[in-house]
Parts: structure tokens; sequence; C-alpha cells
């Protein structure tokens, strides 16, 4: 896997996750908190919001050889700014990460057994998936409160971001 590939791919993600919560500020707090059903798995918009940023941090600890053992709680997150706050501190950390890696390191395996672990790369396209998962999950939720974020397709991003 290509370096410049991947940072496109990590662009996206984060493209992706700052149509979902430029949309999220247009909704009261009680929206983002509120018990959805059917229940995607994670009770409400905000914790399905938790769960991916959580996901994105995990994986990037993991990927550095960080602990990685903590999970985000939804009480730490009350509103829309709080959770703002910490995706771009997360953002900001993908990005030094992704400005250390080189085509060796996305094709090598991680963790205690590079040999037979995932490569980079491929985690990294897992954590970009995953995203897109939970998006659309937030997406319907908030197209259900009448506020949707639009396209989030990876074509929509590359039409507005060519290279």
């Amino acid at each position: 896997m290509d370096k410049s590939d991947i940072s496109v791919l990590i662009a996206y993600n984060f493209w992706a996750d700052e149509r979902i919560l430029i949309t999220c500020e247009r909704i009261t707090t009680n929206e983002f908190i509120r018990f959805v059903a059917p229940n995607p798995g994670w009770d409400s918009l905000r914790g399905i919001l938790i769960h991916a940023l959580d996901t994105e941090s995990g994986w990037r600890l993991v990927l550095q050889a960080q602990d990685a053992s903590g999970v985000l709680k939804e009480d730490d997150f009350p509103d829309i700014a709080t959770l703002r706050s910490h995706w771009e501190v997360e953002r900001a950390a993908w990005l030094k990460y992704e400005a250390g890696l080189n085509q060796d390191v996305l094709n090598k395996g991680y963790g205690d057994d590079p040999k037979t672990s995932p490569k980079v790369w491929q985690t990294i396209i897992h954590v970009v998936n995953h995203g897109t998962q939970h998006r659309s999950e937030a997406a319907a939720i908030l197209t259900g409160y009448g506020q949707s974020p639009g396209e989030l397709d990876f074509a929509t991003f590359l039409t507005e971001h060519p290279q």
C-alpha cells in the first residue's frame, strides 16, 4: 500500500467525521443524548459517535505501540462541543502519526506477533471502514431529526478535494 493512498483515506475519514459533527451542531443536546429506536447498538447518537472516536483513538494507539486500554465514557461528553474538542485532538494525533508513515511501516505487521498480525495499512483501512459504518448510522439519526449531513461518499470527498 502506498502512503499517498493511505493519506487520502485518512483525509476522507476526517472530512466525513467533520460533516457529521457540523450537522450535530444543528441539533439539541437532548437529541444528541436521546435513546434512539431502532437502537443500532450504542443507544444514542452520542453513543455511536463516542464509539467511533474511541475506535479511531484506540487503533492509532495500538499502531503506535501505546496503551489503548482506556475506553471513552459517554458521561464525559455532555454535548457536541466536548465531542468536537476531543475529535480535533484525535485528528491532530492521527495527522502527526500519518506524517511518520512510510512504505516500509505501512507494509509491516505490529503488536506481539508482527508476522501474523494485520499490516498497518490494513488496520488503517479497517478504521476508515468502521467509521463509515457508524457515520451512516449517525447520518440516519440526524436525517430523522430533519438534519441530513448530505453526501458522505468517498466520491464526493474526491470531487471536493481533487488530488
